[in-house]
């Protein structure tokens, strides 16, 4: 067991990179979070342009209820509006979260279950 704060960032075909990058460069410099790109299946997710790929290391089931979600924008959030999976996901870590947020269109994402 650990007292580090769990951060999730979901990841999905065609994220902006600044905005799923950007939270993590700033948190990971911070020795007692822990964070962890999330999405439907482990493995590579590309950016919006499709030239850089992140690691997806865990899915949304392996992590249920993240201290902390940052949702990252882009084209891709807005078949993400429909997926019932991943709204379903943010609704049940939502309410144990400390803090839900989102970079720019990831917050289209997490209006949907307001």
């Amino acid at each position: 067991m650990t007292d580090n704060l769990q951060v999730a960032i979901p990841l999905f075909p065609q994220f902006t990179a600044l905005d799923g990058i950007g939270p993590y460069e700033v948190l990971q410099r911070i020795p007692t979070i822990d964070i962890t790109f999330i999405g439907h299946a482990r493995g590579e997710v590309r950016t919006e342009n499709a030239m850089l790929g992140i690691t997806v290391d865990a899915t949304f089931e392996e992590i249920p209820e993240p201290d902390v979600i940052v949702f990252p924008g882009g084209v891709g959030t807005r078949p993400l509006e429909q997926d019932e999976r991943v709204l379903a996901w943010v609704r049940h870590a939502h309410a144990t979260t400390l803090f839900t947020t989102s970079v720019c269109t990831g917050s289209l994402v997490l209006m949907t279950f307001v």
